[in-house]
């Protein structure tokens, strides 16, 4: 059954159901008790509109990976190495990649022009 919350003070009411559909991934979840605390407390309070775009807010624009070296070329490197892997698993052994690693690095960072096409096949590959 659902619930309405609502803050009279800026005119704000939500319907929180029992169940409700994740519009990214199209999964249904149930309501957890803590999100309901947290809509009960900030209706109580006068600041439901501010939770509720709060909410839209991080959703919409997820922050970016912090971090002091992590940047979006190392992330392309990476990326372009397990593309590599993937494609000479049966060709070399392992033990053969850790004498090249210098002069495979160079090679890598050539490489990093990839299309956002094949960047996608790299994520789908480890369930990403």
């Amino acid at each position: 059954m659902s619930k309405i919350y609502t803050d009279y003070v800026n005119k704000v009411a939500i319907t929180i159901p029992e169940k409700f559909i994740d519009v990214k991934s199209g999964e249904s979840f149930s309501i957890s008790q803590k999100v309901q605390e947290q809509i009960e407390y900030h209706a109580e309070n006068s600041t439901l509109i501010h939770l509720v775009m709060s909410a839209l807010t991080s959703y919409l624009h997820p922050k970016k990976m912090s971090g002091g070296s992590t940047s979006h070329d190392d992330i392309l490197v990476e990326l372009s190495e397990i593309k590599k892997l993937l494609k000479d698993i049966p060709a070399r052994p392992m033990n053969k990649n850790r004498q090249k690693a210098p002069q495979q690095q160079k090679q890598v960072k050539a490489e990093i022009d990839m299309d956002l096409k094949e960047l996608e096949e790299i994520l789908e590959a480890f369930g990403g």
